[in-house]
């Protein structure tokens, strides 16, 4: 059983890697819009490799989506 929602399932057939890794971030973010993980670990749940997902990650700054606060420490800027 899925624990997806409907738009998630959507989403996942496009089998794009970047859909996966913003899917998990705010998924996995708090109240505050606040991702406490590692690169490591988001590859490992999203099953990418660690190079993808900052590549990844490095786009998302860019675009002023996220924001690093720290190491391990992400903040969600435009949801």
């Amino acid at each position: 059983m899925s624990t997806q929602t409907p738009i998630e399932e959507y989403l996942m057939t496009s089998e794009s890697k970047a859909v996966k890794v913003l899917l998990w971030l705010l998924k996995n973010r708090d109240k505050d819009n606040i991702v406490h993980t590692t690169l490591e670990t988001a590859a490992l749940e999203c099953s990418i490799t660690k190079v993808t997902v900052n590549r990844i990650f490095q786009k998302l700054y860019v675009e002023g989506f996220m924001e690093k606060m720290r190491n391990g420490k992400y903040k969600l800027k435009k949801v």
